[in-house]
């Protein structure tokens, strides 16, 4: 690690030393002694970067010829629990709960959002023979990418040779070095996190290979060099991408030593009872997890999409579609995920022009109480399977976007709005057959709360419409709830 630390520094001086060199000036010239001892700098840096990959690349082959084992993977379903069929009303018995079952229907098209125009303009590239190179569009985000006779790997046989052989050609192309350093540099500046960018790789690999098998090797090799501890596995014809999660995700999973590796594509799922050979071997200093937790709005291409709310007064919302397809694609993920995730910058300037005249001079607990009844009436209830034909959880901005909702998206979407406009501490909640909010107030107009590290927390639940704070529907009554989320 001091080693890599090292190099990182000498990598950021070199840069800085590079900025002065290139600034434009008439005036001042760079003494010619001083840039030849730069130069002899720059070489000896790119030369230990390069003997330093070159090192880690053999000790990875090293192991990764005799570390290929069969594993068995695992189905990891999201968890679905019966939900109430019809928005349950304060005062009103509770409707039937739908529950678990295989019946799967059509998801309802959304004909509140109406589909604008593109308006982001293509990026200047940071290569600079890329302009007559191929392209492809990730999230309204035009990606330049080297010319079409590049030269890269070519897989020869699904079998462990075949991936090594590929991994071994890729680590000497400097073609494929190019193109996957320069991805990199776009995930940086659209603020992607670790999946945002292997989504990145897995698109461009489209451009290059028609096989799934391929892309997933490119999506790995690149990935590797770029510090991730990810893996592939093979089964029959078929190669697969693995990601160690810092989360928990919904889908296939091997594990593997005391860590689970999850298949995030391309291509299908293997099936649950197939076997598959994995190999053990990390590559050196990569980080054990990748992210998928979502700190800040990746920075796509505006694709405006308008949808409406309705409460007291109408709110026009305008969305990004492109944010939202991101969302569609992204691999489901456990809760704390959902609740984690930042509302867009437009969503959030439409609430602070609709909320803060309405909210100004209130106290907290006024606060909390408008921000609930606006979330019960201006989000239309409906459970995932009618709308969806499967259990689903929503991003904040997904909630807007689609025309329903159900308890853990309401939740989510009522977790934003109280961190934004109040400063009270709250909890989520996860109950057998039902997702809600509690809140960290002195009182409430009902009296049904959980004791959470000694405080009292009240029940604050966005799906019980007309219910004011302290309220449970009796369905929850008297059980023990699992603490998913705390903003404090």
């Amino acid at each position: 690690m001091k080693k890599i630390t090292t190099i990182a520094v000498q990598f950021v001086f070199l840069s800085l030393l590079a900025m002065v060199f290139t600034s434009k000036t008439s005036a001042q010239t760079v003494d010619s002694s001083f840039l030849k001892e730069f130069n002899a700098f720059n070489q000896q840096i790119n030369q230990e970067f390069s003997s330093f990959v070159s090192h880690n690349d053999s000790v990875f082959l090293l192991f990764l010829q005799n570390s290929w084992k069969e594993f068995e993977g695992k189905q990891n379903p999201r968890p679905v629990s019966p939900k109430p069929v019809i928005q349950p009303v304060i005062g009103q018995p509770l409707s039937p709960l739908n529950p678990e079952d295989s019946l799967v229907k059509t998801g309802n098209p959304d004909t509140t959002a109406i589909q604008g125009q593109e308006t982001n303009m293509p990026e200047k590239e940071s290569m600079d023979n890329l302009s007559t190179g191929k392209s492809f569009l990730f999230y309204g985000n035009r990606i330049q990418l080297p010319l079409s006779d590049i030269q890269l790997p070519e897989l020869t046989a699904v079998s462990r040779q075949g991936i090594i052989n590929y991994f071994l050609k890729a680590s000497r192309s400097q073609d494929f070095m190019d193109v996957t350093s320069s991805l990199k540099s776009k995930a940086i500046n659209y603020k992607l996190n670790d999946w945002g960018y292997a989504s990145l790789l897995l698109k461009a690999s489209r451009s290059y290979y028609a096989s799934a098998n391929e892309q997933a090797l490119f999506t790995w090799v690149a990935l590797l060099h770029q510090g991730y501890n990810v893996k592939v596995g093979y089964s029959n014809s078929a190669i697969y991408l693995l990601m160690p999660s810092d989360v928990q995700l919904y889908t296939v999973s091997f594990t593997i030593g005391s860590r689970d590796y999850f298949f995030v594509g391309p291509g299908p799922a293997p099936s649950s009872d197939e076997k598959v050979f994995i190999h053990e071997a990390d590559y050196p200093g990569n980080k054990p997890v990748c992210s998928f937790i979502i700190k800040e709005i990746p920075q796509f291409g505006y694709l405006e999409t308008l949808r409406t709310l309705l409460y007291n007064k109408p709110l026009l919302l305008n969305l990004n579609k492109n944010l939202i397809e991101f969302y569609r694609s992204y691999p489901p993920c456990e809760l704390g995920v959902y609740f984690n995730a930042p509302l867009s910058i437009n969503a959030m300037q439409k609430f602070d022009a609709y909320f803060l005249p309405l909210l100004e001079g209130k106290s907290d607990n006024q606060r909390v109480d408008l921000l609930l009844d606006y979330v019960q009436h201006a989000i239309h209830y409906q459970t995932d399977r009618d709308q969806f034909g499967k259990e689903r959880y929503l991003f904040p901005d997904e909630t807007l976007f689609y025309p329903a909702a159900d308890c853990e998206d309401r939740s989510i979407l009522l977790a934003r709005l109280l961190s934004r406009y109040t400063k009270v501490p709250f909890i989520g909640l996860s109950y057998p057959a039902h997702i809600t909010l509690a809140v960290n107030l002195d009182a409430c107009p009902g009296n049904d709360f959980v004791i959470y590290n000694e405080k009292r927390f009240y029940i604050a639940d966005p799906t019980y419409l007309g219910a004011s704070c302290g309220m449970a529907m009796t369905a929850i009554q008297g059980e023990t709830p699992e603490i998913i989320y705390q903003n404090f």
